[in-house]
């Protein structure tokens, strides 16, 4: 179940009132590849006609769940005026988008599935993308969809999905214009969608486990990706 709100202090703290830029001196392909460090380029698009300034929280793989590592920010997120686009320099690797910030007239909201008041971790990958050293990549358009649905006596459940997209056609000619340097050396490479499959390894010792438990009867079953396909031999 996401929650909305606790994690606004974290993502304002860090700087979403003002767009995530590198700064244009520090900027060398040669030295990020030496350093194994890369750029990250990233639209943020409005959940809602209420958002002026958005976040977004990356993170990276901690054992089962995600540890924060970086917050995205996109203030005024529909100006005509600059370029929308977050952008960031990192270690290379693996990021996962775990957490969505909206900051209106009234205050902010966040969506994402923590561990716990005041958490570094996060359960959930909304999208998830990888940097090599050197590159600047240009991630695409992420839009966030976050809606309530139903009641309990624990709260309301958010429904929360995000999708991928090419910025628009304009922006990029904005992007050129504003950032000629990074603009040069960009490659576009969409985020994927959702939750990452699970590396080979780390599959095969999950499941095994759960094999172990059923076995000795302390699980009543295996997850499904655990059981052989329909027609394979056992």
């Amino acid at each position: 179940m996401s929650r909305v709100g606790i994690l606004a202090v974290i993502l304002l703290a860090s700087g979403c009132a003002q767009t995530t830029r590198i700064a244009d001196q520090e900027f060398s392909v040669r030295r990020l590849k030496s350093e194994d460090r890369a750029v990250v380029l990233m639209r943020v698009g409005a959940a809602s006609q209420k958002c002026l300034h958005v976040g977004v929280l990356l993170g990276v793989r901690a054992g089962g769940a995600y540890r924060r590592v970086k917050v995205l920010g996109v203030a005024n997120v529909r100006s005509i005026a600059a370029a929308p686009v977050a952008e960031a320099e990192l270690d290379a690797g693996e990021y996962h988008v775990v957490g969505y910030s909206c900051t209106g007239e009234k205050g902010s909201k966040v969506v994402s599935n923590d561990t716990g008041p005041g958490s570094q971790f996060f359960t959930t990958s909304y999208a998830h993308f990888r940097l090599s050293p050197g590159e600047v990549v240009n991630v695409g358009y992420l839009h966030f969809q976050a809606e309530g649905h139903g009641d309990s006596v624990f709260g309301r459940n958010i429904k929360s999905k995000a999708s991928v997209t090419d910025w628009p056609l304009e922006e990029i000619a904005r992007f050129e214009r504003a950032r000629p340097q990074l603009f040069a050396a960009m490659t576009t490479r969409l985020m994927h969608e959702g939750e990452p499959p699970l590396e080979p390894g780390e599959l095969a010792s999950r499941c095994s486990a759960w094999h172990a438990l059923e076995a000795s009867g302390k699980a009543a079953g295996v997850p499904g990706e655990c059981r052989p396909a329909a027609g394979s031999p056992r």
